[in-house]
C-alpha cells in the first residue's frame, strides 16, 4: 500500500468518524431539546412551590387550630363526664336518703292511723256507751212516766 492508498484509507476513516461525530452530536442536540424542556417544566413546577408552601403553611395553622379546638372540646367533655358522675353520685346518695326518710314517713303514718283507729274505737265505744246510757234512762223515764215509744213498734 503507497501512501496515497494509505491518505485516502485515513480520509475515509476520519469521514466515517465525523459522520458517527455529527450523528452523536445530534443525538446530543435532540437530548439537550429534552433537557431543556424539562428545565423549562421543572422551573415552572419550582415556581408553584412557594404558593404550596404557603398553602401547606395555611393547612397546618388550620390543623393546629383544630387540634387546639379538638383539644378543647374534649377536656369539656371531660369535666362534663366528671360532673355527670358528681351529679350522678349525687342523686342516688340523695334517692337513697330519700327512700329513708319515706320509709320514716311510712312508719309514722302507719303510727298516726293506728292511733287514729284506737282514737276512733274509743270515741265509738263513748259514744255507743252514751247511746246504751241514754237509751236506759229514756226507757225508764217512758216506763215510769207511761210514755210509748212510737219507733219501738
Amino acid at each position: 500500500m503507497n501512501a496515497d492508498d494509505k491518505m485516502v484509507k485515513i480520509l475515509e476513516e476520519l469521514q466515517s468518524g465525523q459522520k458517527e461525530l455529527r450523528a452523536v452530536v445530534q443525538k446530543q442536540g435532540e437530548q439537550l431539546t429534552v433537557l431543556q424542556d424539562d428545565v423549562t417544566a421543572i422551573k415552572s413546577e419550582t415556581a408553584k412551590i412557594p404558593g404550596l408552601e404557603q398553602r401547606l403553611d395555611h393547612h397546618g395553622k388550620l390543623l393546629t387550630g383544630l387540634t387546639a379546638t379538638t383539644a378543647t372540646v374534649l377536656e369539656e367533655q371531660q369535666a362534663q363526664r366528671s360532673d355527670i358522675r358528681s351529679l350522678h353520685t349525687e342523686v342516688h346518695a340523695s334517692r337513697e336518703e330519700l327512700k329513708g326518710e319515706i320509709e320514716e314517713v311510712k312508719g309514722e303514718v302507719r303510727a298516726a292511723r293506728e292511733e287514729a283507729k284506737q282514737d276512733n274505737m274509743d270515741l265509738k265505744a263513748a259514744v255507743v256507751k252514751k247511746i246504751q246510757s241514754l237509751d236506759r234512762r229514756t226507757s225508764n223515764i217512758e216506763d215510769q212516766s207511761g210514755i210509748e215509744n212510737p219507733e219501738k213498734h
